[in-house]
């Protein structure tokens, strides 16, 4: 079987969709591969090369990771036009294949993908039994943090105009269960897009997480998982020289604390750990300064760098930072990157958190409440604090609404009190496109 998926063509791993391919291969017997489709590819040649692959295989293809793609829609849909069986896995898999809220009262609204396809699988794959895969509907398995995670990174391809092996050399290492954020539950009271002002009131809804996060309500947070199902992954890494030299990046949230622990467990493993990347939430670092120290002090003796490849400070307005109910305020994102330059400082081939030195951090921008006082807030935070040297990325990611998140519950609140409609674009509500009613 052929699992479909996004990639940008970095030579990264896809953890979900290979460590699911893994399982169908050895677990249900299916022979599989991930093949990740860049955004510019050659449709006629992917064709020919889908027919070349089934010529004696059952004739059923997965997807995952769809990152919002039409592309990848289409591709479904024509698949399923060619009498293959399409499964859905991976996040959101469940609302996606259902669809909107509302969607028949208001047919504007995201249908699902109950039309091309035919089995979606919710939650992990390493539960999946044989009847269920033969099933068709939507099966939700629940998340737990005993998962087994036995992953072959070398079933990765990418495709544009041909099919080519990828080697992985950023793998990634699974230590927590979804986000503890997303179990702090709280109400936001959001007002209206600043394109509706005077036309409609604002909302309160209750968050659990960041309210742009679709994957707080998909996962939640079910705890990390022990060091058993740790030293598997670490010991599956792929290497690129004699040494067996390794880095991945950390699937964590709240990192820091754990860090000492697993230079600790690679080296009792044997596993020659150079470099830990880390995608995390600002309270990580103003909470557990000290401990972050004292991981870049046994990092530094074992000549592992610590690289923060993305921190999500996503806003430094103290209003935009409340709606997105990030749970930090402005004073903590210039905390926690005063105490990175603080630490950069004496540790220095070690901490690396820069742009310059790759880092992309959360930085979203223009948002629906976007207005002269929210920019000269920004305006000033950033300048003051001299944060375009090393912080704001070269260019900001729009607010993406996906139509499971809790903004989804906003806009189709305010489409119902207000009698608007916003458009959408595949499972995404486009909230500054206002439609014509």
């Amino acid at each position: 079987m052929i699992i479909f998926t996004h990639h940008t063509g970095e030579p990264h791993g896809i953890l979900g969709a290979q460590a699911a391919a893994t399982f169908f291969t050895r677990r249900l017997n299916l022979p599989s591969i991930v093949v990740g489709i860049q955004r510019e590819f050659n449709g006629d040649a992917l064709f020919r090369f889908v027919e070349d692959y089934y010529r004696d295989r059952a004739r059923v293809v997965g997807f995952s990771h769809l990152c919002g793609r039409k592309d990848l829609v289409a591709l479904a849909e024509e698949l399923k036009q060619r009498d293959f069986r399409v499964v859905l896995g991976g996040p959101q898999a469940r609302v996606d294949y259902y669809g909107e809220d509302g969607q028949d009262a208001f047919p504007h609204r995201f249908k699902g993908l109950k039309h091309c396809v035919d089995l979606a699988i919710q939650g992990p794959v390493d539960r999946l039994t044989e009847d269920q895969f033969q099933s068709e509907g939507c099966v939700e398995l629940p998340w737990t943090k005993d998962i087994t995670m036995e992953v072959d990174w070398s079933n990765l391809f990418l495709f544009s105009d041909s099919v080519k092996q990828l080697e992985v050399r950023l793998p990634q290492v699974l230590q927590a269960i979804g986000c503890q954020y997303a179990n702090r539950q709280g109400t936001v009271a959001l007002p209206p897009p600043s394109i509706l002002e005077g036309r409609a009131e604002g909302t309160s809804l209750v968050s659990r997480g960041c309210v742009f996060c679709d994957v707080a309500r998909d996962k939640g947070f079910h705890g990390l998982v022990d060091d058993k199902i740790l030293a598997t992954q670490l010991h599956s890494l792929p290497h690129w020289d004699a040494e067996r030299k390794v880095a991945f990046e950390l699937i964590d949230e709240y990192p820091i604390r754990t860090l000492t622990h697993l230079f600790d467990l690679a080296e009792t493993e044997a596993v020659h750990l150079t470099q830990v990347n880390l995608v995390c939430r600002v309270d990580d670092i103003t909470t557990h300064s000290n401990e972050l120290e004292e991981a870049l002090k046994a990092a530094e003796a074992r000549k592992i760098r610590i690289m923060f490849t993305s921190i999500g400070f996503e806003s430094f307005s103290p209003r935009i930072l409340a709606y997105f109910n990030k749970g930090v305020t402005v004073e903590d994102n210039i905390e926690a990157v005063k105490r990175l330059r603080e630490l950069k400082y004496r540790y220095k081939r070690t901490l690396l958190y820069r742009r310059d030195e790759g880092a992309f951090h959360g930085f979203i921008h223009p948002t629906p409440w976007d207005d002269d006082e929210s920019t000269s807030e920004m305006d000033m935070n950033m300048y003051m604090h001299g944060l375009f040297e090393d912080i704001i990325p070269e260019h900001s990611v729009p607010l993406i609404i996906h139509h499971a998140s809790c903004l989804g519950d906003w806009i189709r609140s305010l489409e119902e009190k207000a009698g608007v409609k916003f458009g959408r674009d595949g499972n995404w509500i486009e909230w500054w496109n206002q439609l014509e009613s």
